[in-house]
């Protein structure tokens, strides 16, 4: 029984090694196939956070995907999907005070995310 189970063992690690190094690799390989082209930052009335409107591109196969995201003022956008709004159609944004910003968009829209709090900032969805 021992000597089942060592070749066992071995063939496991071998097989758990090469999937996270192939892993690795075409996260190394395929890191800058998606893009942000900001298309509008606004920053919140006190100055302290920034909403960044932006367009997300990740290659041919994929469509561009209007995205939002609100950050600390120092922090900056990286290029990662948006944090708080994902939709197929542009939108607009509004700040109404430091801690709320209203987003306007299309009731054709369909949204991949929509969230109601993000860093200390409520969203308010309005369709139109």
């Amino acid at each position: 029984m021992k000597k089942r189970i060592k070749p066992l063992l071995i063939t496991l690690l071998v097989l758990f090694a090469v999937f996270i190094s192939g892993k690795y690799l075409l996260d190394l390989v395929f890191a800058g196939a998606c893009g942000n082209q900001i298309q509008k930052s606004v920053p919140s009335p006190g100055g302290d956070k920034v909403a960044y409107v932006f367009l997300r591109d990740c290659g041919a196969t994929t469509n561009y995907s209007p995205q939002l995201s609100i950050l600390k003022k120092d922090e900056d956008l990286e290029n990662e999907s948006g944090n708080t709004f994902k939709s197929d159609k542009s939108f607009s944004i509004e700040w109404l005070n430091e801690s709320t910003l209203q987003v306007t968009y299309s009731k054709s829209s369909e949204t991949f995310e929509k969230d109601t709090s993000v860093n200390g900032v409520k969203i308010k969805y309005i369709e139109e």
